[in-house]
């Protein structure tokens, strides 16, 4: 999905605004914030702003109706709000219009967090001694910033490269290998793979070049690419190993063409081709349970992306819950978030979603394993914890991957060539970072 893309001129517009141990047993509501003794409070309303698609609005209705049965003294709001999330968001925060609680992608935080946009939950913690060692410490991580807790992960997923099974053995050609240590699984082999699995006739490809930040950051990163310099002070995406990736991926498209073109694969859904059975191999966030609804007609599942000059890379990290800074229902804010983290809810939610658990005791589990259920090789999602590439830790990455994002589709359409894409971004960044 694209629905929390926030665009350039309205990032720019709010950038200088700022608004003003077990997991259950951790997760037991405190005294109902809302309610007097015997009920007679309404009670105390949190809103909650999150996107989502049908699924996703399924898991998070799920659980809401826990929290509300285990917290009779707190409602919740959902405001559900698919489309220009991020806009929308930033709108309500620089007016005054404050969501108590914020779902939020790990690589927004920083930019948040140092707009003074969100609180800390240090204290909270603290207080409460609230036991976060159950968490995905890499996961975990990715919502700290200078070594202050801003959020929790509502999952831990990380981008994979998706197959299908039976067109590989209807083509006689090896299967993805699963193990992360194999290095045979190359860029070479697999665009021969994809050469083989193509078949433009019946409308068949071997691979989907996409838009979509984390699904090329994979390829830099794996060919040993950076978005930034180490001290953040300049864009590093026209050095070689990012304009060699960025080139492979066009190159997928135009010179092997063993994918279809950006236009029909954006016409098409990115999903629904795979689903579909259209292209053979696509890099996808691990949307497992729509996946195991969606796809009937062939067997299906997932390894690591084909190793670089740099070894195996992913990249994601997942969503998370943060409070608003400016929130004025902080502690009914905080028990909702701490509940989101709790053991039942991450089940529930991976019940439904078939996420990857932010929980390392839930991942173990078969409410997520879900044996004899594809795909076969689950594994390698939390095995990709160790080669995970996050979204950079930048406050300015928000509006540079909207910048990245833009200039590449002169690459993925054949209007220009990588190293000039990639110099066109490397100047607009380098000018958004002397903005200050």
């Amino acid at each position: 999905m694209r629905t929390n893309r926030l665009t350039r001129r309205t990032f720019l517009r709010f950038t200088g605004v700022a608004a003003g141990g077990a997991f259950l047993a951790a997760c037991a509501p405190a005294a109902a914030p809302g309610a007097a003794e015997g009920g007679a409070t309404a009670p105390v309303e949190v809103r909650l702003m999150a996107w989502g698609n049908p699924t996703e609005v399924e898991a998070r209705e799920a659980t809401i109706d826990m929290f509300h049965e285990a917290n009779p003294g707190i409602s919740i709001k959902f405001q559900h709000t698919p489309d220009n999330y991020y806009d929308k968001l930033q709108t309500m925060l620089a007016g005054g219009d404050i969501p108590d609680v914020i779902y939020i992608g790990n690589g927004d935080i920083p930019s948040y967090a140092t707009r003074n946009q969100l609180a800390s939950f240090d204290p909270l913690i603290e207080r409460d001694q609230f036991d976060t060692s159950d968490i995905f410490p890499r996961n975990l991580a990715l919502y700290n910033v200078d070594d202050v807790q801003y959020g929790f992960p509502a999952d831990a997923p990380n981008q994979q490269l998706f197959y299908n099974v039976t067109r590989f053995q209807e083509a006689g050609i090896d299967l993805p290998s699963s193990d992360w240590a194999d290095p045979s699984w190359d860029w070479d082999t697999f665009v021969e793979a994809a050469k083989a699995l193509t078949n433009k006739e019946q409308n068949q490809w071997g691979w989907q070049t996409k838009r979509d930040f984390r699904a090329w950051w994979i390829w830099v990163k794996a060919n040993g690419g950076s978005f930034f310099s180490e001290d953040g002070s300049a864009c590093l995406l026209n050095e070689e190993p990012a304009v060699e990736a960025f080139q492979f991926l066009a190159d997928l498209i135009h010179v092997h063409q063993v994918a279809p073109t950006i236009d029909v694969a954006s016409e098409m859904g990115s999903a629904e081709l795979f689903e579909g059975g259209i292209t053979a191999m696509e890099t996808w966030w691990p949307a497992i349970g729509r996946m195991r609804t969606n796809i009937q007609a062939f067997e299906w599942d997932v390894a690591p992306h084909p190793e670089g000059d740099a070894g195996k890379a992913t990249s994601g990290g997942g969503t998370g819950h943060a409070i608003a800074q400016a929130s004025k229902q902080m502690d009914s804010a905080w028990e909702f978030v701490k509940f989101m983290i709790s053991t039942p809810a991450v089940e529930k939610w991976t019940e439904i979603m078939g996420i990857v658990p932010p929980l390392q005791s839930v991942a173990e589990t078969d409410t997520f394993l879900q044996p004899g259920k594809p795909p076969a090789h689950i594994t390698v999602f939390t095995e990709g914890n160790n080669y995970l590439f996050p979204d950079p830790r930048h406050t300015k990455f928000p509006q540079a991957r909207l910048i990245a994002e833009t200039e590449l589709d002169f690459l993925w359409t054949g209007a220009r060539t990588a190293q000039e894409v990639a110099d066109s971004i490397t100047v607009q960044v380098n000018a958004l970072i002397q903005e200050g």
